[in-house]
Formats: C-alpha cells, sequence, structure tokens
C-alpha cells in the first residue's frame, strides 16, 4: 500500500526519485535487511534531498559546502554528492574533525558521537545560514534542523523549523510535509 503523503498528484517526487535512482543513492534492498552501508548510502540521498528543499540565500555563492562533522559514515556513497548540484550550486564535499573547522560549511552532519558537541557546532556557526542535520536522539532538541530515524526499516526525519529559521534558512513545505514531526 501507498504512503498516503506519497499519492499521486506529487510530480515533483516522482521526479526526484527518479534522480535518487540515476545518482545510484537509493538503496536497492530494503534496509531491514541491509548493513550500515546501505543506510547511509540512503542517508546521504537524504542529505541531498535537505540541500534540494531547502532555500538558500544568494549571500553563499555558487557552491554549497555539505560538510560532515566526525567520523564519516558515508564513504563513497557521500562523494557521489559532489558531482551534483542544487540549483545552480554545485556541491563541495568537506571532512572535519573539529568544530573548528566548520565554517563555510552550509550543510552539516552532525555524527552520532559528535552530537554532543551541538552546542559548540552552533558557537562555532553563529547566525550563518547553515543546515545542521544529525541521525541521533535527541538532536532536534539541542538544535539540529533536522534529525533522521531509522525505524521498522525504513528512514523518516523530523524537523525543528524554529532552529532553521533561526539560521536565516526556509524549508520548504514540500520537505516538510513529509517530516513525522515539526517542531515550530
Amino acid at each position: 500500500m501507498a504512503h498516503p503523503r506519497l499519492a499521486t498528484g506529487r510530480p515533483w517526487l516522482v521526479r526526484l526519485l527518479c534522480r535518487l535512482l540515476a545518482i545510484g543513492c537509493l538503496a536497492a534492498v530494503p534496509l531491514a535487511h541491509a548493513d550500515s552501508v546501505a543506510e547511509y548510502r540512503l542517508k546521504a540521498a537524504y542529505l541531498f534531498n535537505f540541500a534540494t528543499f531547502t532555500e538558500w540565500p544568494d549571500a553563499i555563492g555558487n557552491t554549497l559546502a555539505v560538510c560532515i562533522y566526525g567520523d564519516d559514515p558515508f564513504g563513497a556513497d557521500l562523494d557521489a554528492l559532489g558531482r551534483q548540484s542544487v540549483g545552480n550550486r554545485r556541491i563541495a564535499v568537506r571532512r572535519a574533525v573539529s568544530a573548528d573547522n566548520l565554517a563555510g560549511c552550509h550543510l552539516v552532519f552532525v555524527t552520532r558521537p559528535m552530537v554532543g558537541n551541538l552546542s559548540r557546532v552552533f558557537d562555532r556557526l553563529g547566525t550563518a545560514p547553515t543546515l545542521v542535520v544529525a541521525d541521533s536522539p535527541g538532536a532536534l532538541q539541542q538544535g539540529a534542523m533536522l534529525n533522521m530515524d531509522t525505524a521498522d526499516g525504513k528512514v523518516s526525519f523530523s524537523a525543528n523549523l524554529a532552529a532553521a529559521r533561526r539560521q536565516n534558512l526556509n524549508l520548504s513545505a514540500k520537505l516538510l510535509r513529509l517530516a513525522t514531526e515539526v517542531i515550530q
């Protein structure tokens, strides 16, 4: 049975899924039977979607820096994003082991071991238009804008709209409709 939010009449969703299949970001096996590599392949696709459905200010220029804070769980799947673009911006992938190296990042994925450092991340980012994403329990309450969760073999996400606005970012209504929870 189709998910009610994925019903027909959403051509943008069909185009998006086709694009993700074309770039090889969607896992071919159900996540419930996949290892963490397949999980993070799917989560890399989510990162791309998050970047696509975020309104970025013109001031960030023509490159969108996607940064991983902590040990990289994505590997080559994240590097594949570096061959993509979001609108007229090319994606540049960076890895940072210190919050001090996050300056200039537009999307920061905070790895599970580093989620305890979210306050330091925000201290370093200030009010720069940076989308902070995690996949750790409690990350939204600590200020992350988007948090991915894996349950019942599926990846879902929640959104903290107030946190995104504090960073001068707008999340698309199309993205927010797919969230399991939206904190206003």
